[in-house]
């Protein structure tokens, strides 16, 4: 007799472990976000998706920056609900101009800033016809107005003497972005 109930209080006993662990996991996936924990703090960075709670309302970083404050810049979206911190967001699915254009119609979609397209420019082009790439930014160099760099597969022209602000990130800025340039196709 104990040979044959061997086999039924081995599934009883995987039964419940599995039925153990899908009610832990599914009590951490759901866990509102605290008010207190996720106050937003200007000296922070903020990765894209990040959440913050200020001045009484949630919002979610769009993409990273540092100082740029909740619900007056467009780096921030405002959340209509207290968001799940149990588990990481996945990335948004609506990019470029059909996901701003749902959200500013009402749409359920989380307007994302529109990537430049590169059309044919004639930005960047040397004597010999050839598209010269701007180099990568880096931190450690000095950058004049009208220096050309690649940061984040975009491309960024300096409005400012600057040195080591990374490209995007800073107030007032010392970067805009370039819509027009040969190099962008590349990219």
């Amino acid at each position: 007799m104990t040979d044959s109930l061997y086999p039924i209080l081995r599934r009883v006993f995987c039964l419940v472990l599995f039925l153990a662990g899908a009610t832990t996991s599914l009590s951490a996936a759901a866990q509102p976000c605290d008010p207190e924990a996720s106050k937003w703090v200007p000296s922070r960075y903020y990765p894209a998706g990040t959440v913050v709670f200020h001045k009484g309302e949630w919002y979610e970083s769009r993409e990273l920056h540092q100082g740029l404050e909740p619900g007056i810049t467009f780096e921030w979206i405002e959340l209509d609900s207290v968001p799940d911190c149990g588990k990481p967001k996945p990335a948004p699915e609506g990019t470029g101009k059909d996901a701003a254009s749902s959200a500013a119609n009402g749409g359920g979609g989380k307007a994302v800033p529109e990537t430049p397209k590169a059309g044919p420019s004639e930005r960047g082009v040397n004597d010999l016809g050839q598209c010269e790439k701007p180099d990568p930014w880096q931190f450690s160099r000095s950058y004049t107005v009208g220096s050309l760099a690649t940061h984040g597969g975009q491309i960024w022209e300096a409005i400012r003497p600057t040195n080591g602000d990374m490209p995007g990130m800073t107030e007032p800025p010392r970067w805009k972005l370039v819509k027009e340039h040969c190099a962008l196709e590349a990219l």
